[in-house]
């Protein structure tokens, strides 16, 4: 009796020292199955899933503050390095915000800004700029990429109107505001003048090209910061 008590008491030891191992193997090293079921469900998506999750709204108001439209959509997506096709996701202007989906994940991610390199979405590129203040990462719309960059900038604010009825009134108000890149910087475009400023040594030529084509700064802003900086680019 007293040999078979040795031999059950040995027996539980070598158990519990095999189960010891499996725990220690498990923990430095995880079996196959777990990365291949990991990497089954997140796919080519799995560094995008590091970010936090897209919080709503919490105030109605009359319009919405998505670029184009509040449903998601695909598009083209470069981050951290990465190219992703046929990605769905939306651009939140107001809190400068891509936010990205992913197939059977309800999750909203919300990507960050310094590992976005740009984003292609109803036919609109955007790209990231630190902003003045150099406080946080913004989105810009690029319309022209040529040797000076032409950005535009969707600057979004959230207003509460009392009516004549005495209803409160909310909507989101979008301000656009152009800028062209030089060596890396920004700076604002808001007029002809402002434009003409930045390359001072083609002002003269400039000022008549813009006046011989009959660029329309007040009425067709855009299109005639990018006529211009195209025409410098031309003749330098």
């Amino acid at each position: 009796m007293l040999i078979k008590k040795y031999i059950i008491c040995f027996l539980f030891l070598l158990c519990g020292e095999i189960l010891l191992a499996q725990e220690n193997r498990m923990a430095n090293d995880p079996p196959d199955s777990f990365i291949y079921s990991y990497q089954e469900v997140a796919g080519t998506f799995a560094a995008l899933y590091n970010g936090k999750v897209s919080l709503p709204y919490t105030q109605q108001s009359l319009n919405h503050p998505y670029f184009e439209s509040p449903n998601f959509s695909k598009g083209t997506l470069c981050y951290n390095g990465v190219v992703y096709i046929d990605i769905l996701m939306r651009i939140d202007l107001f809190r400068d915000e891509i936010t990205v989906i992913f197939p059977d994940n309800p999750q909203r991610i919300v990507l960050d800004n310094e590992k976005t390199g740009y984003a292609v979405l109803h036919g609109a590129t955007f790209i990231v700029s630190e902003s003045g203040n150099n406080t946080k990462a913004i989105l810009l719309e690029l319309i022209d990429d040529g040797l000076y960059p032409v950005v535009r900038r969707y600057r979004m604010t959230f207003i509460e109107e009392i009516m004549s009825v005495g209803a409160l009134s909310k909507s989101f108000r979008t301000q656009i505001q152009y800028a062209v890149c030089i060596e890396g910087e920004y700076y604002p475009v808001k007029n002809k003048n402002a434009l003409l400023k930045l390359f001072p040594d083609r002002k003269q030529e400039l000022n008549k090209y813009a006046a011989t084509h009959k660029l329309k700064f007040k009425k067709q802003i855009g299109q005639s910061i990018i006529a211009l900086v195209n025409h410098y680019e031309n003749i330098k």
